[in-house]
């Protein structure tokens, strides 16, 4: 009697972890976070996790180190193996705004989107690009979308806050 009990219990208990494991990977909570450059940025999604390219990672290392043309040099490599990776137009659009060359680093955020419309942190740069630019209202439209897409709150959508706040300051 003792052991159906027991095996009752562990059987209960199981079912419940399997539970607790699967809602929580549904919703994102236990999905391992990709790293990006400059304090976010990562398109991932909730859910399942996605392994992050290789040339995103070399021109990362990169970034790190603020050597922005060698990132775009990795990235100019990789987009031509991976030419539908939002992530790699991601930092092909950080890049190139670190770089000065705002054109080519709008039309980088716009393939990212285009790619993933809720891409995090093409979303961030590209209202941060729009700053730079003097096209607040734009920045501004950004942070709304990253407001739906980051509804329990995130690190882009909180930069992007925080840029367009001392935008603000500045124009006083």
């Amino acid at each position: 009697m003792k052991t159906n009990a027991l095996h009752h219990v562990l059987k209960t208990l199981f079912l419940t972890l399997t539970l607790a494991v699967g809602l929580s990977v549904s919703m994102g909570i236990a999905t391992p976070g990709l790293s990006y450059a400059a304090g976010g940025g990562g398109g991932e999604s909730y859910g399942s996790p996605k392994e992050t390219s290789y040339w995103v990672k070399k021109a990362n290392t990169a970034i790190s180190k603020e050597d922005f043309k060698k990132a775009y040099s990795i990235l100019g490599t990789g987009v031509k193996k991976e030419p539908d990776n939002a992530d790699i137009h991601n930092l092909l659009g950080f890049s190139s705004r670190k770089m000065g060359l705002y054109e080519e680093s709008e039309k980088h955020y716009r393939k990212a989107l285009s790619l993933d419309p809720d891409h995090k942190g093409a979303l961030e740069y590209m209202g941060e690009l729009f700053l730079t630019l003097n096209r607040p209202d734009e920045a501004r439209a950004l942070l709304e979308r990253l407001g739906k897409v980051c509804w329990l709150g995130c690190d882009e959508k909180d930069e992007l806050k925080e840029a367009i706040a001392k935008w603000e300051q500045n124009q006083n």
